[in-house]
């Protein structure tokens, strides 16, 4: 068992030991009860002890309070029994603090009373001569010391759930930040592969007639896998690999050595945390334009409203065999961080051999929340002319 704090057990369990050898010195003290009886309440007042002890121990483990009665009902029954007939009173302060322990509020008081008037009964049966001021200093001593080591118990019970609690977070960060490096690989590993492949393809097709240009998608090839490699070790250094201005002029460079046209609109956006998903909105989008269709050209604007920032991705050369690439587990994951900061993502082909991505971030997290319908896309312009690769 790892315990919340080393002095507090030291504390509990000294104060448990004290109690369990005054009680021992009251069973002995007696003249009454026979040597035999002595013994049995010896025996009964390390059960006592025991059951508390153990008890402590399963609730600091976090075990259910209710698989604990029985511990309980063998503690509290044992220190009456040595009360009765050995005379040691002090091991119903054990009692006492298991009663604070297992109980709840609305019952707590109800079964201290009752405990109290059980203890209080049992000393008048008893018939030894203890005065009415005698009891109420028993009873005073017993709720002080009960109500210290009820203190004590709860302190590295409570601090043993606050290490729990650390634990578990810091395994949650863990989990975050494996979500986190393989929704950037995803992304990273998506445009290089992509770009690489594209400009290979190209190379392949001028090597027999045009060498200078094939050199020249060669270079630019190696260019993009340096690219690829340096971002990549940077994906362990930081929450995110690029912001969203240096996601646009990426974009904007990459479709521009591909021979693609490229429009883009932005404004700037202060919120980091806007900021970094609205670029991973179009890394993904720049990403699957070119893997899953043969665009000519890609829009990208960013747009301010009056309680969100919008950013949407058009583009042409969509195929039949493509229009199913919204669905795909790139797109799903820009989803679900879109949402996450109560904004609204849709993905989807649009008429004219056009696909289009748009995500609505509110700039606010009190914003109600929005539905695809309140997404208005923005005007298209004349289609810009294809260019020739």
């Amino acid at each position: 068992m790892v315990w919340g704090s080393s002095s507090g057990v030291v504390g509990a369990w000294s104060a448990t030991m004290l109690i369990l050898f005054i009680s021992i010195g009251q069973i002995v003290a007696q003249e009454e009860p026979a040597v035999a009886v002595k013994i049995f309440c010896g025996l009964l007042s390390l059960v006592t002890v025991g059951c508390f002890l153990r008890l402590q121990s399963l609730l600091v483990r976090g075990r259910p309070r209710r698989r604990l009665q029985g511990l309980a009902g063998t503690q509290v029954v044992a220190s009456l029994l040595v009360l009765f007939l050995g005379g040691a009173w002090m091991l119903l302060a054990l009692a006492l603090t298991t009663v604070l322990l297992l109980t709840a509020w609305p019952r707590r008081f109800l079964a201290v009373a009752l405990l109290g008037a059980a203890d209080v009964a049992v000393m008048f049966a008893r018939r030894d001569g203890t005065t009415s001021d005698g009891i109420i200093v028993i009873c005073v001593t017993v709720v002080v010391t009960a109500f210290t080591l009820y203190s004590m118990t709860r302190l590295y019970v409570v601090l043993d759930e606050l290490r729990r609690t650390r634990e578990q977070m810091a395994r949650v960060r863990v989990d975050e930040e494996r979500l986190r490096i393989s929704r950037d690989l995803h992304d990273l590993l998506g445009r290089t592969l992509v770009s690489a492949s594209l400009r290979n393809e190209a190379a392949l097709r001028l090597l027999d007639h045009d060498i200078e240009r094939c050199r020249e998608q060669l270079t630019a090839l190696r260019s993009s896998i340096i690219d690829g490699q340096a971002r990549l070790r940077a994906l362990t250094s930081g929450p995110t690999l690029i912001g969203l201005n240096d996601e646009l002029a990426s974009a904007r460079e990459l479709f521009e050595r591909l021979g693609l046209r490229a429009e883009v609109d932005a404004v700037v956006v202060d919120d980091p945390v806007i900021d970094q998903t609205l670029a991973a909105v179009v890394r993904e989008a720049v990403t699957n334009t070119l893997k899953h269709g043969q665009p000519t050209w890609c829009r990208i604007g960013v747009r301010h409203e009056s309680l969100a920032i919008v950013v949407s991705v058009v583009n042409d050369g969509v195929s039949p065999a493509s229009k199913d690439h919204g669905a795909h587990t790139g797109l799903d994951d820009i989803r679900a961080r879109v949402e996450s900061l109560g904004g609204v993502f849709t993905a989807g082909p649009v008429p004219g051999g056009q696909f289009r991505v748009i995500a609505r971030v509110p700039r606010i997290s009190a914003e109600p929340a929005v539905t695809p319908a309140d997404i208005e896309a923005p005007e298209l312009t004349t289609s810009p002319e294809a260019a020739t690769q």
